[in-house]
């Protein structure tokens, strides 16, 4: 399974002939373009998506997909316009997509993270940008990839993603709060003033970033510098003071190997609480409870279901009160039984349900509320 493969082609052009590589594998594609230019370097291009699953993405309703594009900038969710996105060229040479408006023609604000957690500092920044026109959460695929980080799965599932954007919406005055999606790969070598240029040049008006945000090569660029620089290129910048992740007695909580627990509300902070099995902390730095999608084709009947099943984080193994929730909003409540096994195998069991409870979709929704009551 996952082997990888790949397809060449040669494409002629008035100006030359271009080579197209394709390496891959069912779970990711990397695309290469190399054409020779005229009088210059010959010109190497390249950018990678994930092939879309022949699957429904959630059991819930109103959910949508954050949708991959194979051009420099991936397309918006949550996107108001039905036409095709307008593709500019920057000052550097780059193609990128224009954002697409929103409804009501409001300034284009976009709030920049990676938002893995989408954690209530995330939703700070939310309401902050939508208090300065329409809304958009920006961040930047496949960076794990580029720069040779540890595959993990997300912290929200991506079909559930819309769910909270929506839950959002009563704090960001109303607003549809919207996903765009830059390939890190694109921008990773741009200089702080090549960044926030491209970002004007795409229809950016304003932005919101957290105190500690770091852009630019080599994170050269700072939340100082984004406020000169929006000056200077005219754009609007508002800084957010971080949110403090402790309350007493969280202080000095040793954190599970490879994961830290930020003095700040983080995502790196919610992986540590979930990996301790502290689901009661995360539900708290998240402003929800944690919710576990797993896949419906992997249960085993008896409301088992192996951990290859899950589509985002897992808690720790242990035994928790949880909730399966269904597309219409109905809760049934379960006790959530993890188990992980020294190899990385292991199950989890949702005690007192069943697939004969009928739930619509192919993924079934776990919050998890605390610990169980037994335990």
């Amino acid at each position: 399974a996952n082997k990888r493969r790949a397809l060449g082609a040669f494409v002629h052009f008035s100006v030359g002939v271009a080579a197209i590589h394709l390496l891959g594998s069912e779970t990711r594609v990397r695309v290469e373009v190399w054409m020779p230019a005229q009088a210059a370097a010959p010109l190497v291009a390249s950018t990678s998506f994930r092939p879309r699953p022949q699957r429904r993405a959630s059991p819930r309703a109103g959910r949508s997909r954050v949708r991959d594009g194979m051009g420099a900038s991936c397309s918006t969710s949550g996107a108001t316009s039905a036409t095709s996105p307008e593709v500019i060229t920057t000052a550097a040479g780059q193609k990128f997509e224009r954002i697409p408006p929103a409804d009501d023609g409001g300034k284009i604000v976009v709030a920049l993270g990676k938002f893995d957690a989408m954690h209530r500092g995330h939703a700070e920044l939310a309401r902050r940008a939508s208090r300065m026109g329409s809304p958009i959460l920006m961040s930047f695929g496949g960076m794990a990839e580029v720069l040779g980080w540890e595959s993990k799965l997300p912290v929200v599932a991506p079909g559930d993603r819309a769910r909270v954007l929506d839950a959002w919406k009563e704090t960001c005055e109303g607003k549809t709060v919207r996903e765009h999606v830059i390939p890190f790969a694109d921008i990773r070598r741009m200089s702080p003033e090549e960044f926030v240029s491209t970002l004007k040049d795409i229809g950016v008006g304003g932005v919101v970033a957290g105190a500690n945000y770091r852009f630019g090569f080599k994170a050269a660029g700072t939340a100082d510098t984004l406020l000169e620089l929006g000056e200077t290129l005219g754009v609007d910048v508002s800084i957010v003071d971080l949110l403090p992740a402790n309350e007493p007695g969280d202080e000095g909580v040793a954190s599970p190997a490879g994961y830290e627990n930020t003095p700040q509300v983080s995502s790196t902070r919610v992986r540590s609480c979930l990996a301790q099995g502290d689901v009661t902390q995360a539900a708290r730095l998240l402003g929800r409870p944690h919710s576990l999608v797993l896949r419906m084709k992997g249960c085993t009947g008896g409301g088992r279901f192996p951990l290859g099943a899950a589509v985002n984080q897992y808690p720790a193994a242990g035994r928790y009160d949880a909730a399966v929730v269904g597309c219409d909003g109905v809760r049934s409540d379960v006790t959530a039984a993890v188990t992980v096994m020294g190899d990385g195998d292991g199950e989890i069991v949702l005690e007192g349900w069943d697939v004969a409870d009928g739930l619509d979709g192919d993924d079934v929704c776990v919050e998890f509320v605390g610990p169980a009551a037994d335990v």
